[in-house]
């Protein structure tokens, strides 16, 4: 009883301390005289608190491991120890930093720097300081976990016949969401100096994504099974397509529903904004939504692959991998074996992928993009990343009779992604020309004959391999990694990248246009 009443002590302290600092940098940020701050005497302060939250919940896991009776090894008290203080330290100086960085006036430019530098760190002690205290008493949790709560039964896990009224998988969506709604606010803040303009376009575009999603699953499976949704109609059950409390929900249909429905309510509602520059903040964040999401799969138990040996996962946490040993439709994995935590690749894929078009593409290579690429190459990260998937699912999760369907159309929104850009910038570089608006980049010829020929050569690679893969195999009866499969694969990225020649064009044009005028001149 002790160890639960200094836990509760020790979790106020933690959100008092928490609470008090978020309070300080509000009143820093308001502050009506921005250059009389001394930030550095603020920072201390905040420093202070730091060290008295990672106290704090230094002692609360340990307080919480008594309770709870764990008998941890030595290793998993150090991995307890390093994991909490790095949690605990980590979060709240990740929000401190936020806040004070992009929103504290008058501050000195290597202070700020500093402060950015600190977030970054943080983010990576949260990132570390969870998967080591997850770890130290991964082993000691009751799995499945649990995925919800029942008014009627309480707490509920995937292996009992009762679903959850209330649950995580909904939470885990709702939190994506938001998270990306924050997101999306900060960057127009840092665009327009507002905030709130994009809330209506979120409060309309995500109940459209939830419907476009259940939409594209119940087509996927209008015949599939023994219990499809045309048999349930059929025997009256009318509802059967609404019941989106049971479960089930296609991300790529309701992605572009809600991608469709956002963009024109945003360009009905807010005109004097730029509905490109709008797509490319926007739909990008979509994969962290994802990410976020995708961990709903986690605690249903779904979206696994097949059965892999363990210990051939060991890099992955703890509790990612004893809760893979069971699966909501095929049940426990052999001893030795759990099932491959799709959902979890793909959580770190779509992080991954935001990085990727956010700041590799986004800002390394901004002078070579259009307004709309950014926005094309999430449906394009995401379709590819679905490709690639989709084969490695467990059969019971495969949409369609021959878990073709939502592979085909991820290769369908994959090559109209990569279309997309190459129109985009084709017709971008036509309309520029009438305009005579076009933006002269220095070595454009040699950037457009370089980049052209690099992606004839590297086109034509895969192409040609996709093509020997495809001729070594046979189309299979289910969707799996075959020759076959695979040569489509490696044929469509060939495809794909054949098609961004087409964005070296005007660099070649207007290289050309500029020699000529050079010469004459």
């Amino acid at each position: 009883m002790i160890n639960l009443v200094l836990m509760i002590i020790f979790i106020a302290i933690t959100l008092i301390a928490f609470g008090y600092g978020i309070y300080s940098v509000v009143q820093i940020v308001r502050h009506p005289m921005p250059k009389t701050i001394n930030y550095k005497k603020e920072i201390k302060k905040l420093l202070v608190l730091d060290g008295i939250t990672l106290v704090s919940t230094l002692v609360l896991f340990i307080f919480l491991s008594l309770y709870q009776s764990y008998p941890l090894l030595a290793g998993e008290w150090v991995e307890l120890v390093f994991g909490s203080m790095m949690f605990g330290l980590g979060f709240p100086t990740a929000v401190y930093s936020f806040i004070l960085h992009y929103y504290a006036k008058e501050m000195d430019g290597i202070l700020k720097r500093r402060l950015f530098i600190s977030m970054l760190v943080s983010f990576l002690l949260i990132i570390v300081g969870l998967w080591l205290l997850t770890n130290s008493f991964a082993d000691y949790l009751i799995y499945p976990m649990v995925n919800g709560l029942s008014f009627q039964a309480g707490f509920v896990n995937p292996a009992m016949s009762v679903r959850p009224n209330l649950a995580w998988y909904a939470i885990c969506i709702i939190s994506g969401a938001v998270l990306v709604l924050f997101i999306c606010d900060h960057r127009y803040y840092k665009e327009y100096g507002m905030h709130g303009i994009i809330e209506s376009t979120f409060f309309v575009a995500f109940p459209a994504g939830i419907i476009g999603a259940r939409i594209g699953y119940v087509i996927g499976e209008w015949n599939h099974g023994p219990n499809s949704f045309a048999d349930r109609v059929a025997s009256g059950e009318w509802w059967a397509p609404f019941a989106i409390w049971e479960g089930g929900l296609t991300i790529i249909s309701g992605a572009i529903i809600g991608i469709v429905v956002g963009v024109i309510w945003f360009m009905w509602r807010n005109k004097k904004y730029s509905i490109w520059l709008a797509v490319d903040i926007i739909v990008p964040c979509i994969l962290i939504a994802q990410a976020v999401g995708r961990w709903g799969n986690y605690f249903n138990c779904e979206v696994h692959g097949l059965e892999v040996e363990a210990s051939s996962m060991w890099f992955l946490p703890k509790i990612v991998l004893n809760n893979a040993r069971f699966s909501d439709t095929a049940g426990w994995a052999s001893s030795g074996m759990v099932y491959l935590p799709l959902f979890f690749i793909e959580s770190v894929s779509n992080l991954f992928g935001y990085f990727v078009i956010r700041v590799l593409v986004g800002k390394c290579l901004r002078k070579y993009l259009e307004l709309g690429d950014l926005a094309f190459l999430y449906v394009a990260w995401y379709g590819l990343t679905r490709v690639i998937l989709e084969p490695l699912r467990h059969p019971s999760y495969n949409i369609g009779n021959d878990g073709y369907w939502s592979w085909i159309w991820s290769i369908i929104f994959f090559l109209l992604a990569m279309t997309l850009i190459a129109i985009n910038h084709i017709v971008r570089f036509i309309i520029e020309e009438k305009k005579g608006t076009g933006i002269t980049i220095k070595h454009s010829f040699n950037i457009g004959l370089f980049g052209g020929l690099t992606s004839l050569v590297v086109a034509l690679a895969f192409i040609i391999t996709g093509a020997i893969l495809m001729s070594k195999g046979e189309p299979s009866g289910t969707i799996t990694f075959s020759y076959y499969n695979n040569g489509i694969i490696v044929l469509v990225i060939g495809c794909s990248i054949a098609l961004l020649i087409l964005v070296f064009v005007p660099y070649l044009l207007r290289g050309i246009k500029n020699r000529r005028v050079a010469t004459n001149g």
